[in-house]
C-alpha cells in the first residue's frame, strides 16, 4: 500500500520534473550562410498607389472578424488589390488561410475561423505531458493544430508573391518588432528618422549586410503561433542563429506575441511601404484598411471598477494599455517620417466595437436578456482561442456593418486609387 502511494506521488513529480528541467525547445535553426542574400529586393510597384490590409490581434474574435472583413473587401476588389497583408496574433489565422488558399467562396474560410483552437491545443498538450509546464513547448501544440486544421505544413516558400504576407511578432531580447515575411526588409539604418534608432527598426531574418526574406523552409504555422504566443501561457519561441552574415558564436532570438508592440499590424505596412521602390522613388500614397478587433475599454469604465483583475479575467487589457502609449509615440514618428519621405498615408479604421446592430442573431436567443444592448454584448466578446456561435455571429454581423459603412464613407478615396 505504501509503495503504491509512493509511486502515485512520485510519478507526477517525476513527470513534472522532466518538464521543468528539460531545456527550452529550439523551434528553428537559421544559418545565414545557407540562404544567399538579395540586392534591391524590396517589392516594386508599377507606379500605382500602395494598398495594405492590417488584421489586428484579439484571439478568435479577431480571426472571425478578419475573415468576414476580408470577404467584403474581396467583393469590393480591395483584397485582390492589396500589396501587403499584415497580421498580429489571432489576425494571423485568416491572413495565413487567405494567402495559402485564395478562396473565392468564403463560407468554409469563415467556418474554420470558428474552430476551437484552444480545446484542440489543450488535447495535444495532454497527449504530450512535457509540454504542459513548458510554455516554449506549449507553443508547438498551437503550431500542430494550425497545421492540422488548415495550414497543412506549408512553408514560406509555398506562399504566393502577392500579397506580401507580414506576420508580426516581438523580439523579447531587444524590444524590437519582428516580422516574418515573404519579402525582405533591409537591416541597415535608413535616412528616414524613425529607423536611426535600432529599437524602432523592424527586425527580421535580414542581418546587417545580408537582406533576405523569411527562409523558404520556415513553417507558416510556426510564424502564426509565435505571433499569437501571449506570455506567459505560450512561448517564447527560440530561434538559433548568428548575428553576422559570415557566422559567429550561436545567438538566440526569443520571439512572441506581436500585439505587445503593435496590436493593429498597421505599423509594419507603413514600414515596408516607406522603403518600397516605385520607379526609384518612394510611393506617393499608401492606403491601409485597418481591421481592428483588439480589445478597447474606455478609461472611465476601468476607473469605475473597484477590482481590476487583469491577469485572471482580461489579460488583453495589459496589451491595450501598452499599445495606447506606444501608439502615441508611433503616430508622431510615422507622421514625421512620411513627411520626410513625401508619402501620404491614409488609415481607414474599421473597429468591431463601432458596429451598429439592431437585431440579435438567432444563435443568441438565450442571451438577449443578459445584456443591456447588442453593443454591450459585442464589446464583451472575450479574447480567447475559442468562440461561441453567438459571439461569432455577432462578430460577423459587426464586420458586415462596420466594413461596409467604412467603404461607403470612403468611396471617393477608394475610387481614386490608381
Amino acid at each position: 500500500m505504501i509503495r503504491a502511494i509512493s509511486l502515485a506521488i512520485a510519478f507526477p513529480l517525476l513527470l513534472a520534473g522532466c518538464a521543468f528541467f528539460m531545456q527550452d525547445r529550439i523551434h528553428y535553426t537559421f544559418d545565414p550562410q545557407t540562404d544567399a542574400p538579395c540586392t534591391d529586393c524590396l517589392p516594386a510597384t508599377d507606379g500605382s498607389d500602395l494598398v495594405g490590409i492590417a488584421l489586428s490581434g484579439g484571439g478568435s474574435r479577431a480571426s472571425v472578424f478578419g475573415a468576414a472583413a476580408l470577404e467584403i473587401l474581396a467583393e469590393e476588389g480591395m483584397l485582390q488589390r492589396a500589396t501587403y497583408l499584415s497580421s498580429v496574433s489571432g489576425g494571423g489565422f485568416p491572413a495565413a488561410y487567405y494567402s495559402l488558399n485564395k478562396p473565392e467562396d468564403f463560407t468554409a474560410f469563415k467556418q474554420m475561423m470558428r474552430f476551437d483552437f484552444l480545446g484542440s491545443m489543450t488535447y495535444r498538450q495532454v497527449q504530450k505531458p512535457n509540454r504542459i509546464t513548458s510554455p516554449t513547448r506549449r507553443l508547438s501544440s498551437l503550431q500542430d493544430v494550425l497545421d492540422t486544421q488548415f495550414i497543412g505544413g506549408a512553408t514560406f516558400g509555398d506562399l504566393p508573391q502577392t500579397p506580401v504576407l507580414l506576420i508580426n511578432g516581438a523580439r523579447y531580447d531587444d524590444a524590437r518588432r519582428f516580422v516574418f515575411a515573404n519579402a525582405p526588409i533591409p537591416e541597415e539604418e535608413s535616412d528616414l528618422r524613425q529607423f536611426t534608432e535600432p529599437t524602432l527598426r523592424t527586425a527580421s531574418f535580414s542581418l546587417p549586410g545580408c537582406t533576405r526574406a523569411t527562409p523558404a523552409d520556415f513553417p507558416v504555422a510556426l510564424a502564426v503561433a509565435i505571433s499569437a504566443g501571449f506570455p506567459p501561457l505560450l512561448g517564447p519561441a527560440s530561434i538559433q542563429t548568428t548575428e553576422t552574415c559570415a557566422g559567429a558564436d550561436p545567438a538566440y532570438w526569443h520571439l512572441g506575441d506581436g500585439g505587445i508592440l503593435d496590436n493593429s499590424g498597421v505599423e509594419t505596412i507603413e514600414d515596408y511601404a516607406l522603403r518600397a521602390k516605385l520607379d526609384g522613388e518612394a510611393a506617393s500614397r499608401l492606403v491601409v484598411f485597418s481591421i481592428d478587433a483588439g480589445r478597447s475599454t474606455a478609461p472611465e469604465e476601468m476607473m469605475s471598477q473597484r477590482n481590476l483583475k487583469l491577469w485572471t479575467s482580461d489579460p488583453g487589457r495589459v496589451v491595450e494599455l501598452v499599445n495606447q502609449r506606444a501608439k502615441a509615440y508611433r503616430d508622431v514618428a510615422i507622421e514625421r517620417m512620411a513627411n520626410e519621405a513625401g508619402i501620404e498615408i491614409v488609415i481607414i479604421k474599421m473597429r468591431y466595437v463601432d458596429a451598429e446592430l439592431e437585431t440579435w442573431p438567432a444563435s443568441c436567443a438565450k442571451r438577449k436578456g443578459k445584456h443591456d444592448t447588442i453593443k454591450t454584448a459585442i464589446a464583451n466578446v472575450p479574447t480567447n482561442l475559442r468562440i461561441s456561435d453567438c459571439d461569432a455571429d455577432l462578430i460577423e454581423a459587426a464586420a458586415d456593418d462596420v466594413v461596409r459603412r467604412a467603404l461607403q464613407e470612403n468611396r471617393g478615396l477608394i475610387d481614386s486609387l490608381k
